[in-house]
């Protein structure tokens, strides 16, 4: 099948398909984009949270965390396609409080970055919530291949202990494409029937979507952007894989675990 012939197919298997990783920001121009592109792609939900960057900080007051995810809540409200995550520093005192008050305001999971990796104590009554309220946690993930001055960064293998405490939460391993080795984090998560992995991130490495299918089964494979929406497509356009393992990538295993 020629290049060309795979997006023709790629844009029509697009027509209902879920990102379950997105970010809505300060920027609302660039969020205006955003939701055009995915209209534009007929992409039926996109699952966002408050981007971080427009944060103080990776470990931001309670008054910051609410105001973002005051926005993506505006966004739900407003755009038939958005559903929110809810953005969660565990360490602020009244992190549980807010993150179930946005939860029973419809926002659909729960967003764990950088304040501190997925194994820290103070995520454990986030997880008991994510099991109350039925929904998935979200998990920024690096698999990094050299040091970074990150040092609340989780990677795999928290992920993957994260998991084994709490067998009754799903986890979303967030960007396998997001750099670094990509092969050993889904191999981390392999035996783990709770974790599922999005495929976004900018790194388009060959053979990437396929191998996450191979290790992990074609039912816990997601696709997210992270924003880098044509990486994310590209990588559904050139993989090897037949159409209704794409279809279960791009829709069907979203839906299994209720988004």
């Amino acid at each position: 099948m020629s290049l060309a012939q795979r997006l023709r197919a790629l844009l029509k298997a697009l027509e209902g398909a879920v990102d379950v990783h997105t970010h809505l920001g300060a920027d609302r121009a660039f969020n205006e984009r955003l939701i055009a592109l995915f209209k534009m792609l007929g992409v039926s939900r996109i699952y966002a949270s408050y981007y971080p960057y427009d944060f103080s900080s990776m470990r931001p007051p309670s008054e910051e965390v609410w105001r973002g995810n005051e926005v993506v809540l505006r966004y739900q409200r407003r755009e038939g396609l958005v559903r929110g995550f809810v953005h969660v520093n565990p360490l602020n005192p009244d992190a549980v409080k807010m993150a179930e008050f946005f939860l029973k305001e419809g926002m659909r999971g729960i967003k764990i970055y950088r304040a501190v990796r997925a194994v820290h104590p103070s995520l454990e009554p986030i997880y008991e919530l994510a099991k109350q309220y039925s929904v998935p946690v979200l998990i920024h993930t690096a698999h990094r291949l050299y040091p970074r001055d990150r040092p609340n960064e989780s990677d795999s293998r928290h992920v993957a202990q994260a998991a084994k405490r709490n067998p009754n939460v799903v986890f979303i391993m967030a960007h396998i494409g997001g750099g670094g080795d990509w092969e050993y984090a889904v191999r981390a998560v392999k035996e783990l029937s709770n974790v599922y992995a999005d495929i976004g991130g900018s790194v388009a490495d060959n053979s990437m979507v396929e191998y996450a299918v191979e290790v992990m089964g074609p039912d816990r494979v997601l696709f997210g952007s992270d924003n880098i929406v044509w990486a994310a497509l590209a990588k559904i356009a050139s993989a090897e894989l037949p159409d209704d393992v794409k279809a279960k990538i791009l829709r069907e295993n979203a839906e299994r675990i209720g988004l």
